[in-house]
């Protein structure tokens, strides 16, 4: 057993592995905790929401507000991002409640369901329709 684990180990080192990697988005404007590819393409990253803001803003009247925040009661900035890879834009999605320990799958339609979180994110349930990229569509 020992000699076919070695024999498999340094196969394995010496194959060459296809694929590789490119850098699409220079700055996503959130740092991302969880990431989950749509059946579109698109890539929806979620970030922790109690935290401060980020480095991309919701449009104008979005804002979150949370009095039990930690960090910034009134919140413009956005925790969540929808980006296209295939024109590598970045959209601010708007999610209103901590998704930090939450835990993600998808339903048979497509639709990304994020269950629970940290703090004001404790017993949520969001949801997130992905929709074709020229249309918008945001967590509800």
């Amino acid at each position: 057993v020992v000699v076919l684990v070695n024999v498999f180990i340094f196969r394995a080192a010496d194959a060459q592995l296809p694929g590789t990697w490119e850098l699409l988005a220079e700055n996503g404007g959130i740092a991302s905790m969880h990431t989950a590819v749509t059946h579109y393409g698109t890539v929806v990253l979620l970030d922790r929401t109690d935290i401060g803001e980020s480095k991309i803003s919701l449009p104008p009247g979005n804002c979150r507000d949370d009095p039990n925040d930690q960090a910034l009661q009134h919140d413009c900035s956005a925790h969540s991002v929808l980006l296209n890879p295939a024109t590598n834009g970045i959209r601010p999605l708007k999610i209103l409640t901590d998704t930090w320990c939450s835990s993600g799958q998808f339903l048979p339609d497509g639709t990304l369901l994020q269950t629970g979180g940290a703090m004001d994110g404790n017993k949520k349930i969001r949801k997130f329709a992905p929709c074709p990229p020229e249309e918008l569509c945001d967590w509800t």
